[in-house]
């Protein structure tokens, strides 16, 4: 049997200019320059832990007032519906693991003091959602995850400075964006209801950044 002998591998100038790059920009920085979008990450300049710090803080309590509001909403009996309660309960404990994932990247990567996160209470929640029933709560919910996802995509792309914050906020961005898409998915599939973007759409567009944010709701 004849030894099989491997090509000979041709890296080009490109490519290789592309995995030096890898390596100084790490990660999301080869991601960013393979795609055409370096423009950002090569003016992004020096890492800001203080600023970094600062966003991670903001997130982790963002994420409790997630974990208050979703545990009021059970406590209040706002999801009678078993099945939804369940998820409810689900993405709760998902804010829970990303609160504590954000508290431990800024004690043990930045040695910095994470935000506390007593005494935060709830988003606001307009009346419609306490007295509409199980729709007007999952639809509220769905907004709050939408603005959630749209937070992290910004963190990424413009305001984290550091390679550690961004990945762990890259590892959170598409666990908020798949809440948001059971939410819709209920909405639309189960409950029959209207008045969504695109509602002929289980996901509305192809790319998270074409989302609208939507407003935050008001009490």
């Amino acid at each position: 049997m004849s030894d099989i002998q491997p090509k000979s591998t041709i890296i080009s100038p490109q490519r290789r200019q592309l995995l030096k790059l890898g390596v100084l920009t790490g990660a999301s920085g080869a991601v960013a320059i393979a795609t055409g979008n370096a423009g950002k990450v090569v003016a992004a300049g020096r890492p800001n832990p203080k600023a970094d710090i600062e966003i991670i803080n903001g997130a982790i309590q963002l994420e409790q007032r997630a974990v208050n509001t979703y545990m009021a909403a059970a406590e209040n009996n706002l999801l009678p519906t078993k099945a939804f309660l369940d998820v409810a309960v689900q993405f709760a404990q998902d804010h829970t693991n990303h609160r504590d994932r954000l508290k431990r990247v800024v004690s043990q990567v930045f040695k910095g003091e994470p935000a506390g996160t007593e005494n935060l209470g709830t988003f606001p929640i307009p009346k419609n959602v306490l007295t509409g029933g199980e729709a007007e709560v999952l639809r509220y919910a769905l907004t709050l995850e939408m603005i959630a996802s749209k937070a992290y995509l910004d963190f990424i792309t413009n305001k984290l400075t550091s390679e550690g914050a961004k990945n762990v906020a890259a590892t959170i961005m598409p666990v908020e964006s798949m809440h948001a898409a059971v939410f819709r998915t209920v909405l639309m599939a189960v409950l029959n209801e209207k008045g969504l973007p695109m509602d002929d759409k289980i996901v509305p567009h192809s790319f998270l950044s074409e989302e609208p944010t939507p407003p935050v709701p008001v009490a």
